[in-house]
């Protein structure tokens, strides 16, 4: 999970025209929702500054429910992550959450500007504590500045009212309804059948020759699909790919 939150932090941190660019009508704007949310649905809002690394949280009854972020009802944070609230969820659903993320980022870079607004991430989280029976729907959206950096993440949260058996997710067009991506357990869309293949064999100790021997293609070939794989999860080596593929029960 490091690894694939490192690499999501580093696109976000580190876009091309990094600076004090804020359109302070938008930035404005997104304070005025973030608080309004908090008021009226009693949830969470977090709204981070991807140049400056801090967040603003707005803080609903759900909160002291949770028994997080007492300290006031608006506070900020020098980080764009809200770790005291992922502290209370499963860690899995949070691993999965960035893995969509980090797609959605990378999807909302092929948006014009004036539509990125109609996109966003669609989560449901379950608690960690098994026994609180509750889950957290999660939305978040990017904005964007004149130069198609995304500047501002706004990330609501408020109780779900019915309880998920597994982490479900989705970027979806709020416009038109469309499902852009949905995350499945058993989706080829982060790795094919061959992949997840050659990664299981991986994590069962077989050498790239034996692989190839097995599945009668070349060793040239199994590399190119192992590099495939670290691209695609964003991870530095198959041990790591191996660990959370098998916790995503991919493989």
């Amino acid at each position: 999970m490091k690894s694939i939150k490192d690499d999501l932090s580093k696109q976000l941190l580190e876009q091309k025209n990094s600076g004090n660019l804020h359109n302070k009508k938008v930035l404005k704007t997104c304070k005025e929702i973030a608080q309004n949310f908090a008021d009226l649905e009693n949830g969470i809002a977090v709204l981070s500054d991807l140049y400056k690394n801090k967040s603003y949280i707005y803080s609903g009854k759900i909160a002291e429910e949770l028994n997080i972020f007492k300290k006031d009802q608006v506070q900020e944070i020098e980080s764009i992550w809200e770790e005291e609230l992922f502290g209370k969820l499963n860690s899995d659903d949070v691993m999965q959450k960035y893995l969509l993320e980090l797609h959605f980022f990378q999807f909302i870079k092929t948006v014009p500007i004036e539509e990125r607004k109609d996109f966003c991430v669609i989560s449901k989280l379950r608690m960690n504590d098994k026994t609180a029976e509750k889950s957290l729907l999660h939305k978040m959206f990017y904005f964007s500045n004149e130069y198609e950096d995304v500047e501002l993440a706004l990330c609501l949260y408020n109780f779900d009212f019915s309880l998920t058996p597994q982490y479900e997710g989705a970027i979806i067009n709020t416009a038109t309804g469309n499902i852009i991506k949905q995350n499945e357990k058993e989706s080829s869309f982060f790795l094919s059948t061959r992949e997840k293949e050659i990664l299981k064999m991986l994590q069962e100790g077989k050498q790239s020759k034996e692989i190839a021997q097995l599945l009668f293609i070349s060793i040239n070939t199994v590399s190119r699909h192992r590099q495939n794989i670290l691209e695609k999860m964003k991870v530095n080596n198959t041990a790591e790919a191996c660990t959370i593929a098998t916790k995503l029960k991919w493989i």
